[in-house]
């Protein structure tokens, strides 16, 4: 029986950044080889500043790599029709304070060509999961940074991936709050979702 192709495949991996004048200023990833299956959960653990973010930044085709290559569905990162199947929690979120965190996704939803009543249909259930289903219709503007960072674990859900990457998920939030994290984590790899967590915390 033929084994399934991995999800995300890296081989060698490395990325430099450079100064002004193209000098090397710091080597962020070194020679990564990862192979991440359907439904795994992946850790990237290490202090800050040890390139994971550099390493999923390059995941989801924010950032080209020096050396090595890097396969997501079994095709470079560039590919525009695979970011459809990719949710992605940046290590910081902005969003737009004058806005609800409803509006919000109903916009990142259409952003994924969702119908308008699927839209309303996810956002509303995406809320309730992450628990801010009694904040939907406050202002972005209004949340603590553990409340933003609810919203941002929305989003990356809202066009319901099969890859999910969360850069420092349970940042900004406190014990409780990780917890149910930590959760609906397994909830999503019970689903068959493949969940990429990036964190300096040794507990994550």
């Amino acid at each position: 029986m033929k084994k399934p192709s991995p999800i995300v495949e890296a081989i060698g991996l490395r990325k430099v950044f450079r100064d002004f004048w193209g000098r090397e200023k710091a080597i962020a990833v070194d020679g990564i080889d990862l192979s991440i299956g359907t439904g795994e959960i992946f850790g990237l653990l290490g202090p800050n500043g040890s390139g994971k973010s550099t390493t999923v930044k390059m995941a989801v085709g924010l950032l080209r790599a020096d050396a090595g290559t890097i396969r997501v569905f079994g095709v470079p990162p560039d590919n525009v029709p695979i970011k459809h199947r990719i949710g992605y929690l940046p290590e910081e979120t902005c969003f737009y304070d004058y806005v609800t965190a409803f509006e919000t996704l109903d916009y990142l939803g259409a952003l994924f060509e969702l119908s308008s009543r699927e839209r309303r249909r996810r956002a509303s259930e995406l809320l309730e999961l992450v628990g801010l289903g009694h904040a939907g219709n406050r202002r972005i503007g209004e949340f603590s940074k553990g409340m933003r960072r609810r919203v941002g674990l929305a989003q990356a859900l809202i066009n319901d991936p099969d890859l999910v990457i969360l850069d420092e998920p349970t940042a900004d939030l406190d014990p409780v709050g990780c917890g149910e994290i930590k959760t609906l984590i397994k909830l999503l790899a019970d689903r068959g979702k493949t969940v990429v967590i990036c964190s300096h915390l040794l507990a994550d």
